[in-house]
């Protein structure tokens, strides 16, 4: 199975992959880092691609910072799009059935099941007004944008994205607007000012979410918000990096007694997306049991 990443050797899944496949009952399996650049360049994306499509003994892939970038680069080398890969333009899984490579957008559904993970079910019925915030407009906030829009049964009364990238931003405001949003408000601001994340966070109602997914603290240094950022009250705090330094983790436990707040970091979204990709790679189903022998093993 590859791994393609940015720097895919700094990673924790390349330690944990020999534990992951044993678990689940795979055996002779490896995981091979590929790093692809980020600066605009596709030949490297394209070869990546062709080879797990040419190569019988790669079964498959698990995409991360190049969910777009692939599909833009080797689009012509995936055979078939799942309906949510069609939807987000994007691909986090490369898999084969038949004889044929398939892309898959497995995000969405694992947002939804991370966030089942903390959040109660009813939380936005008992929360009419409150909503959520996203911090950072890449793929983790499609996700979760098509997670509240398309999957969620109690959805939120509104969703804010703060995105400093013109193109990110209109590339959510592009899924969403194939979506229903019901009564849900989306709200896109173009602003990569950390005070304008404080001043927007600090205003929001009581309950409400607020999620970094600008990669800042584990793939970039800082934060998106600074220290004079007040949480919402009795609020939910999402970080979704699972490793690094986290200093927004960090200023949101600092409030967490005083603001009441939920604090959750990224390690089991991290988890359901790695499992449901290896599902996906080696055709297995990642049941409940499954998933929570998965966790017990990374966690050990």
């Amino acid at each position: 199975m590859d791994f393609l990443g940015v720097l895919t050797r700094g990673s924790m899944s390349l330690r944990l992959f020999p534990v992951w496949a044993k678990t689940l009952g795979i055996r002779d399996a490896e995981l091979r880092g590929v790093d692809l650049p980020i600066d605009g360049t596709l030949e490297f994306h394209r070869k990546a691609v062709q080879r797990v499509k040419e190569d019988p003994e790669v079964y498959g892939a698990l995409v991360t910072s190049h969910k777009l970038s692939v599909v833009r680069a080797a689009g012509e080398w995936i055979d078939q799009y799942t309906p949510a890969a069609r939807l987000t333009g994007e691909v986090s899984a490369l898999y084969k059935r038949g004889g044929e490579l398939w892309g898959d957008a497995v995000d969405p559904a694992n947002c939804g099941l991370a966030m089942a993970n903390f959040l109660p079910p009813d939380w936005w019925s008992r929360n009419k007004e409150a909503g959520i915030l996203v911090l950072g407009g890449g793929g983790a906030c499609v996700a979760l944008i098509v997670h509240v829009l398309q999957q969620a049964v109690n959805p939120p009364a509104f969703v804010q994205v703060i995105e400093k990238r013109a193109d990110n931003l209109a590339h959510c405001a592009q899924v969403a607007g194939q979506l229903d949003a019901g009564e849900t408000a989306i709200d896109f601001i173009h602003s990569g000012r950390s005070q304008v994340c404080d001043q927007i966070v600090s205003g929001l109602p009581p309950y409400s979410m607020v999620v970094n997914a600008t990669g800042m603290g584990k793939d970039l240094p800082g934060s998106p918000v600074t220290d004079a950022v007040q949480f919402p009250l009795h609020g939910v705090v999402w970080e979704l990096n699972y490793r690094g330094e986290r200093p927004f983790l960090h200023q949101a436990l600092r409030q967490s007694h005083a603001r009441s707040l939920i604090v959750e970091d990224g390690w089991h979204y991290f988890l359901h997306g790695w499992s449901s990709v290896i599902g996906l790679v080696f055709n297995l189903t990642i049941t409940q049991d499954r998933f929570k022998e998965f966790c017990a093993a990374s966690e050990s």
